[in-house]
């Protein structure tokens, strides 16, 4: 058996016949396509990955070809049966390109939230087909702005104030300063769901979201940055030099911004923490066909104890994420009073046991694992960077112990 031999999504006896289909659309995706043009656009330059001729850009439009990202698939259906569809898709999404299956996901977020505020008429501007990002962090300020509590905020203690800034005047919205290096998409987003401070001129203090075209006056990029790991998702720094936009963009305001902020959140950590499952699931894969090919001591690797513990212990963290995922995703589909402590133990759990379990594999790889002939070094690489998105694990972990 080749090492990169691997199996189909997992056996599952309740899934109806159209999850079936779907996840076995998007495993076969996920295989044929994400993972060989992923290993391509990791060993690119941060340029040739956005380039026109890369292949990036045929991924995507299979993605939506296929519906992956749900929008006609999950139209009549209740939120329950959504929120199992997308676990679905995204942990084979995961499974085939971890930089690929967030940028694509990430890309629908401007339309997403266009949606979830009831605005039908920022719907026909911001379409689920333009390329999105989202807009929260900036240089001096990370993790602490997902803190919809703004307990942890060094704001909040006379620390430096919120750079970024959008400001009212009359019927116009101008926006000032700029968002860090770690924006998904950054690069090739048409349209940013931008969340900043907000000064309607009273002087009180604030935060705001609004809906941003990115090729408005004013609006600048940084190169994109090359990192460690998700190289296929590109992220580049976005400045605001005076950019202006209807007032009409606003989507929400101060007083509602603590519970929009909330709702995202509740509904990304145990999404980040699906994704990160299918990494782990890989990574198990890879590793137990390894083990039964590789020969120490007269006999498979796989027949030695000291590996058959590895492996086990790699599949029963695989399955209490996953199951632990699922189950916030399902309990807070539809759910108007949502449990953030739920939702931050899926993403620290998820991707605290998908670091391990990569890591597990990477030992049962030895030196091999630091070879691109391997999968494992890509893989380690891309799911370390899941302890810090979306909100560092010790910030999201501290807001939750909060509210216990």
């Amino acid at each position: 058996m080749s090492v990169t031999e691997v199996s189909g999504p997992p056996v599952e006896a309740d899934l109806s016949d159209e999850e079936r289909a779907i996840q076995a659309t998007a495993h076969r995706y996920a295989r044929e396509v994400m993972r060989p043009v992923g290993i391509v656009l990791d060993r690119m330059t941060p340029e040739q990955v956005i380039a026109p001729d890369s292949p990036y850009w045929a991924a995507r439009r299979q993605y939506l070809e296929l519906g992956l990202d749900l929008t006609d698939a999950a139209r009549g259906l209740s939120p329950v049966e959504v929120a199992r569809l997308t676990y679905l898709v995204h942990e084979e999404l995961g499974w085939g390109d971890l930089g690929l299956g967030w940028g694509f996901y990430g890309a629908s977020f401007p339309s997403a939230l266009a949606q979830a505020m009831g605005r039908a008429d920022l719907e026909q501007i911001f379409t689920p087909d333009r390329i999105g990002c989202w807009g929260i962090t900036e240089p001096d300020h990370g993790s602490d702005l997902l803190d919809f509590e703004r307990s942890l905020s060094p704001i909040e203690h006379g620390g430096k104030h919120s750079s970024c800034v959008a400001i009212r005047r009359g019927e116009r919205i101008v926006i000032r300063g700029q968002k860090s290096a770690w924006v998904s998409n950054g690069s090739i987003a048409k349209d940013m769901s931008l969340f900043c401070r907000y000064d309607d001129g009273t002087g009180a203090p604030g935060f705001g979201a609004f809906l941003v075209p990115l090729d408005l006056p004013g609006v600048r990029r940084s190169p994109p940055v090359r990192k460690m790991g998700v190289r296929s998702m590109s992220d580049s720094e976005i400045f605001f030099d005076d950019v202006e936009i209807p007032a009409s963009y606003m989507v929400c305001g101060p007083k509602e911004y603590p519970a929009l902020l909330r709702g995202i959140l509740v509904g990304a950590n145990p999404g980040m923490a699906i994704f990160l499952v299918g990494v782990a699931r890989a990574a198990f894969e890879h590793a137990l066909a390894y083990a039964k090919i590789r020969v120490q001591g007269g006999k498979p690797i796989f027949e030695h104890q000291a590996i058959r513990l590895k492996l086990f212990d790699m599949y029963r963290k695989i399955q209490a994420a996953r199951a632990l995922a699922r189950h916030v995703m399902v309990t807070h589909a539809g759910n108007p009073s949502p449990y953030f402590p739920l939702a931050a133990s899926a993403k620290v759990t998820g991707s605290q046991f998908a670091l391990e379990v990569v890591s597990t594999a990477f030992e049962i790889f030895g030196g091999y694992a630091k070879t691109e002939e391997y999968p494992i070094e890509k893989l380690l690489r891309d799911v370390r960077m899941g302890t810090v998105a979306d909100g560092t694990n010790d910030v999201l972990s501290l807001m939750a112990a909060a509210q216990l």
